[in-house]
Parts: C-alpha cells; sequence; structure tokens
C-alpha cells in the first residue's frame, strides 16, 4: 500500500511538472512557468503572468523569510535584478507594484510600506520605505537616526507638482564647519549683486517629452489611452507661467546655488536664496541707518547748487570739468585752515552714497573715473567737520 501512495505522489509531482513547467534544481530553488529556469531566486515565476507594456516578464524573484536571524538581514520579499551588459533596451524593476484604479473603489496603493516604532530602543532607527543609490548604505543603512515614514539617502528626483506642509533644511550650527560670515563679491554687496538679476515670467518647457505610441506599433489600446491621459496631465503642468531667475544668471554670482543634474540642465537652490536676501535687507537697513541724522529722522537728497560761492568759511566746492564726461572728471575744492576733516561724497539722485572720498587740508581737486559709477545724473557733495558745504551736479555719458 505505501509504495502504491509513493508511486501516486511521484506520478503526481511528474504531472505538476510537466504542466506547470515547475523545475527544482539541486539546491532547493524552484522555478515555476519559466520558459527556461532561472535558479538566482529561492522562487522564480516566470514569463506568461505578467506584461507591461505588452512585453512578458522575463522572470519574478521572491524570497521569503518565515524567521528572523540575528545577526542576518532579514527579508520579507527581495527583488534583484543584475543587468545584463549585453542587452540595451530592457527595463528592470527590483519591486514593481500596480494598481488598475476604478471609480468604484476606494483607496488604491502600488506599493505600501509601514514601520511600527512603538517600544523602540533610542539610537535605533528606520522608515517605512527606504530608497538610496549609494551601495553601502542600502547594505548598511545607519545613517537612518530616528523613524520615518519614507527616507531617501541620494538624489531624488521629482517630476510634477509636489505637496508638502513644511520643508525644513539642516541648519543646526553643530552640522556645521568651515563657518564664515557672508562676505561681499567682487568689491559688491548682495543688495548690489541681487540687483543685477532679471527676474523672469516663462512656461517651462519638458525637458523629457515622451512620443505617442505610432499607429504601426502593435502596442495595446489600454497603453494608447495611458498615455493620452499622462499628456494630458502634463499638458496641465507646463501649460502654467512661472516666475524665477535664469540659472546661467545665478551661475555667475553664487555658483553654489546652482546645480548640473545628471539629465544636462541647471537647477536652482531657491531656499538657499532666502539668507542672500536677508542679508540684501540688512545691508539696505545699513545704508538707511547712514542716511539718518542724530534725531532718527530721515535727511532729504543733497540739494545742488549752480554758483561757486563759499558757504562756510573758506570751503568752496567748484564745478567739476569736463562735465558732461565720459572717462574721466576732475573735482576741484579749497578748504580753510580749520578743516579737521573733510570728503568728497558722491549719491545717486535718490540720495543713496556710492563713494565717500577723504580729503585734506592742502588738497585742491579729486579725480573719478567714469566706470566707477555708470551713466547717468550723481550729486557729489562737500562735507567738512561733519557739516554740509555745498553740493553739484555731474552728468557721465555713454
Amino acid at each position: 500500500m505505501k509504495k502504491t501512495i509513493i508511486i501516486s505522489v511521484l506520478m503526481a509531482l511528474a504531472a505538476i511538472n510537466a504542466n506547470a513547467q515547475l523545475e527544482v534544481d539541486q539546491n532547493g530553488k524552484v522555478a515555476i512557468g519559466a520558459s527556461y529556469p532561472v535558479f538566482r531566486s529561492t522562487l522564480t515565476v516566470g514569463s506568461g503572468s505578467f506584461h507591461w507594456p505588452d512585453t512578458n516578464v522575463g522572470s519574478i524573484g521572491i524570497a521569503g523569510t518565515p524567521v528572523k536571524y540575528d545577526g542576518k538581514i532579514n527579508v520579507g520579499v527581495e527583488g534583484i535584478i543584475n543587468a545584463n551588459s549585453s542587452f540595451t533596451s530592457e527595463s528592470n524593476y527590483g519591486t514593481f507594484g500596480l494598481v488598475r484604479v476604478n471609480p468604484n473603489h476606494g483607496r488604491n496603493f502600488g506599493v505600501t510600506g509601514m514601520i511600527d516604532y512603538n517600544n523602540v530602543v533610542q539610537g535605533y532607527g528606520g522608515a517605512g520605505i527606504y530608497g538610496t543609490d549609494l551601495g553601502y548604505y542600502l547594505f548598511y543603512p545607519d545613517n537612518v537616526q530616528g523613524f520615518y515614514a519614507a527616507y531617501f539617502r541620494g538624489t531624488t528626483n521629482l517630476q510634477g507638482q509636489t505637496m508638502a506642509q513644511e520643508i525644513y533644511t539642516p541648519a543646526d550650527n553643530n552640522l556645521s564647519e568651515n563657518v564664515e560670515n557672508v562676505a561681499t563679491r567682487g568689491g559688491e554687496g548682495m543688495l548690489d549683486n541681487l540687483l543685477k538679476m532679471n527676474v523672469r515670467e516663462f512656461r517651462l518647457r519638458n525637458g523629457q517629452p515622451i512620443d505617442a505610441p505610432k499607429k504601426s506599433e502593435n502596442v495595446s489600446d489600454e497603453v494608447r489611452q495611458s498615455y493620452e491621459y499622462m499628456k494630458k496631465d502634463l499638458d496641465k503642468i507646463y501649460s502654467r507661467r512661472h516666475f524665477g531667475l535664469s540659472a546661467q544668471e545665478l551661475k555667475e554670482i553664487y555658483p553654489n546655488l546652482v546645480l548640473e543634474a545628471q539629465d544636462g540642465y541647471l537647477y536652482v537652490n531657491y531656499t538657499e536664496l532666502v539668507p542672500v536676501l536677508i542679508r540684501a535687507i540688512q545691508e539696505l537697513k545699513s545704508e538707511l541707518d547712514e542716511v539718518k541724522g542724530n534725531s532718527g529722522s530721515v535727511k532729504r537728497a543733497p540739494v545742488a547748487t549752480d554758483n561757486n560761492t563759499a558757504i562756510s568759511g573758506g570751503n568752496v566746492l567748484y564745478q567739476n570739468t569736463p562735465n558732461p564726461f565720459k572717462e574721466q572728471t576732475t573735482i576741484h575744492f579749497s578748504l580753510a585752515d580749520d578743516a579737521q576733516s573733510a570728503s568728497i561724497c558722491i549719491f545717486d539722485m535718490t540720495g543713496k552714497m556710492l563713494k565717500n572720498i577723504p580729503v585734506s587740508t592742502g588738497d585742491t581737486s579729486v579725480s573719478l573715473n567714469g566706470w566707477e559709477l555708470g551713466e547717468g545724473m550723481f550729486l557729489y557733495t562737500l562735507i567738512v567737520n561733519g557739516k554740509e558745504i555745498d553740493t553739484k551736479r555731474m552728468i557721465i555719458t555713454k
């Protein structure tokens, strides 16, 4: 009787093996439904079970770990694709999840991950979904400090619209080194540098367009319909108008705020532009303080005169020559013997001081180059012992 049962079981296994194409290698690894046995995973389910898009899957690898072992990597489902260099057009998915949504159904998720961190031990961490493009951190993810719904270590690209309630970037003093106060660039402050930038309004062009399937291509109606849905969504995104800076222009001033990505395009770190704007506001506040008197009231811009009469003692300011000028002009003046401190101050027409040139008794003139200020109308004032003596106009031409 026992012999009959054993023979029956062997015949049943043989039938299963013939009909289901089940293969078992000498190490106990199983391949089911594969066009040829692939024994790289504990269980491989082969080609006829899934289509995307209209192409049979080569193999599906599943490795199940029913119990966990101390000192080992314990994996519930594992998918490893070793790309074959002889292939040039394959698509490889370590883990693939797809939900075909019906409007009458509830919530649908292609891939779901969750971490339950009740009764956790301090100093350990993890994530419901973990992604990295760095091999070391795949096998030794010690960089995860804390518990997260998702944690990504490496370059992450988000195409399309991204919504977030709050976004934070590292700013702790303990994470900073080689700290320096922001200095001016090219002898100019951040306010002057930002004023050089052009704020643009533009429509974003899709840098990764996808062509529609041709009528001659052997693809399903489902694939063609999916393309049409995708195209409508992309048309909505790329039809919007945006405001921003030119990355090429910003790179000339603050190159660390511009990144050349792997797709060859330039991207701007607008988050770190905020400290630059704060510094520019601080500079503007400092300039406003300079034009305030001791009482705190704002002084008016200097008023130019057209005569050379001494206003205070022997201190006289003369009209610059030549005027107008392009390359260079000379400002003449006379100082009284009791002049303890004196300077020639250059202003734009709004009253903003552009240049302060100290002078002393015995000096009779200073020279000014046109390129120092650029073209336009300017004011220059003689200040002696803290008093405004006189102000004149000068014009710099192209």
